[in-house]
């Protein structure tokens, strides 16, 4: 489906910020409060083999720390030469003073199974925002900043090979002042082994200063040997400068190369949506508009609406039609540069910007994923995507908006692009599903997915990536912050956030654990192509009874000696049990939990064995 959407006018929103003040996103830790239910019985008798229904996805990994970018989401999953995959994630467990466990934390996927779940950073200290890839010769790189002062930050790189264990950390050169922070990386070069990077200056208000005319500043660096040494730093490149944008929120652009063709993609709400193309590996750059915006150098002085060109569409006189700032791109193999963001109207006064995102009604005013090549003209995309029509009444409504943005107050938006070797073109993002709410009412978003098999010109209709063939419980899922590699091989490998409830937690409240999966799904019918078995396990797993009111009794037979975690969590997400057992032989075993102390209700219980697990669901009622 498409459909196609000439632009006369541009950008968009957003309350500026926040944005190095990685603290000014977070909130105070608190304990975990103590678990009611409690393990009381445990036996291995002898059983016989039963029929087992594996599941599709499987957990890599948990945060608590759960913005995982405010603006456009880097790389966080590759796939080595020899297929080895492996992902990253911005990873956090102590709420209390600001994070200071946060960092990268990385998973891979041996011959069977991942690896265990991190319970730490690659970092050696506080860190935020990290971009993942790899070269073509199976580098691993992963970008992110941090502050060693209160007012001085830095970029620094981790590079291994995939079958290295150790970690290679390296600062990467800069001579501004407060330095340089919300990075992305993208890899190339003639031999494959350049890391390209873009940043921004940090903020004054976090140490930096009013660099070169912009206070958030964009900036190139380069590494033409693996991040061994950078030959290319704090470089500004022609039209991404001051006599352009007032300011780039951080994060705000994103990065691709493929071999020396490199694309910087900037998606700013307040400046032209373009992109900065080298064909020389990074040694010199090309600006093209993909819509220029009505007001250039928006400072917040405010304008009217003979200012801006009229538009029938929306609600007001002074909305512009724009970006929600998360945005994606990729360099094709023909060199062409294929441009994806998120699609809204915003407005501004000059007390601030503001976003027009419904109709008094509840309705949505627009949105979609706006999709540009190099093919196109100026002010010219087609929207590709945009917030399904469940119930079919021709408007998309969801309720209590306020409390499920994730910085980017969009509908539909969070693109990410990757390319295969016949030249099919995919796109995940995440979209609201207007007919699956939480038990607070809140509207789930979901991972979806588009698919172009000729460069661009047409593209399949969306598709729910998180369905009942994936997940028993997809009624129940919120899904955010998709990722795939660069390049999708024989398959589609994604990465995607997890929870049991819409949105960010509000401010001042405990934040629960959000997982990190890994789907794998076929690349023409987006089915699940492949299962990953808990491969201890033999027979069926059974939880009974079922609904219980006092107890209940997990069983399940290992066919070799493993450690075992049993978790329970509630409707809301809320983990209410954590149980672990290490060396369980082989055999029948029985685990029986007193949930007395749980209020009547829908749980989830959840097995899990080495990087793999199921779930079950369980009804507490009287």
């Amino acid at each position: 489906m498409k459909r196609t959407l000439p632009i006369l006018f541009l950008l968009n929103f957003t309350t500026m910020l926040l944005a190095q003040s990685d603290d000014l996103m977070v909130t105070p830790y608190l304990p975990q409060p103590s678990l009611l239910p409690k393990l009381i019985e445990m036996e291995a008798p002898p059983s016989a083999p039963a029929e087992f229904r594996d599941e599709q996805e499987v957990r890599i990994g948990m945060t608590r720390f759960e913005v995982q970018t405010i603006s456009s989401l880097g790389r966080r999953v590759a796939v080595a030469p020899n297929g080895q995959i492996s992902a990253a994630w911005l990873h956090g467990l102590n709420q209390n003073g600001g994070w200071p466990d946060r960092g990268t934390a990385y998973n891979q996927r041996g011959a069977s199974a991942w690896g265990p779940e991190p319970d730490f950073s690659l970092e050696q200290t506080r860190s935020g925002y990290p971009s993942f890839t790899s070269t073509i010769n199976g580098l691993e790189v992963v970008i992110s900043h941090k502050n060693t002062t209160d007012s001085t930050w830095f970029l620094q790189a981790h590079t291994k090979m995939p079958n290295e264990t150790t970690w290679t950390e390296t600062a990467i050169p800069s001579n501004v002042k407060g330095g340089p922070v919300w990075a992305k990386v993208a890899t190339g070069g003639p031999d494959g082994n350049t890391i390209h990077v873009v940043a921004v200056s940090v903020l004054s208000d976090f140490g930096g200063i009013t660099y070169e005319g912009m206070d958030q500043h964009p900036l190139y660096y380069r590494s033409l040997d693996g991040g061994a040494t950078w030959d290319k730093f704090d470089v500004i490149i022609p039209g991404l400068d001051s006599n352009f944008y007032s300011v780039v929120r951080g994060e705000a652009y994103n990065i691709h190369a493929n071999g020396e063709t490199v694309a910087i993609g900037v998606f700013d709400a307040w400046g032209d949506i373009a992109i900065f193309k080298s064909t020389d590996n990074g040694d010199t750059w090309a600006k093209t508009i993909v819509k220029d915006h009505p007001l250039d150098k928006y400072d917040d002085s405010g304008y009217g609406p003979g200012d801006v060109p009229f538009d029938p569409n929306v609600p007001d006189s002074i909305s512009i039609f724009s970006s929600d700032y998360s945005g994606s791109l990729l360099v094709d193999d023909n060199g062409k540069v294929h441009v994806f963001y998120g699609a809204m109207y915003v407005y501004a006064t000059d007390a601030g910007r503001f976003l027009n995102v419904q109709f008094t009604d509840g309705s949505l005013v627009f949105d979609g994923i706006a999709y540009w090549n190099e093919d196109y003209a100026t002010d010219q995309v087609d929207i590709i995507a945009s917030a399904p029509d469940m119930d079919g009444d021709g408007v998309v409504t969801v309720s209590d908006y306020d409390d499920i943005r994730y910085n980017n107050a969009n509908f539909t938006g969070f693109p990410t692009a990757s390319i295969d070797d016949d030249g099919n073109i995919y796109v995940v993002y995440t979209s609201m599903r207007e007919d699956l709410s939480s038990f607070e009412e809140t509207t789930y978003r979901h991972v979806f997915i588009v698919k172009s098999a000729d460069g661009g010109v047409s593209w399949t209709e969306p598709f729910d990536l998180i369905n009942p063939d994936v997940t028993e419980f997809y009624e129940f899922i919120e899904g955010a912050y998709p990722s795939m590699p660069e390049r999708i091989g024989t398959q589609i490998d994604l990465i995607y956030m997890q929870d049991f409830e819409p949105g960010l937690t509000p401010q001042n409240t405990m934040i629960a654990e959000q997982v990190i999966m890994h789907v794998t799904y076929d690349k023409n019918t987006f089915e699940p192509s492949s299962t990953t078995e808990i491969e201890q396990l033999t027979g069926e797993v059974v939880l009974t009874p079922n609904p219980a009111v006092e107890t209940t009794t997990l069983r399940f037979e290992l066919n070799e000696p493993a450690d075992v975690v049993f978790r329970i969590f509630d409707g809301l997400g809320k983990q209410v049990y954590f149980g672990k057992r290490e060396n369980l032989l082989a055999g029948l075993h029985r685990v029986t939990v007193n949930i007395s102390g749980l209020a009547n209700g829908l749980y989830f219980v959840q097995l899990q064995i080495g990087g793999a697990q199921m779930s079950k669901k369980l009804v507490i009622s009287e």
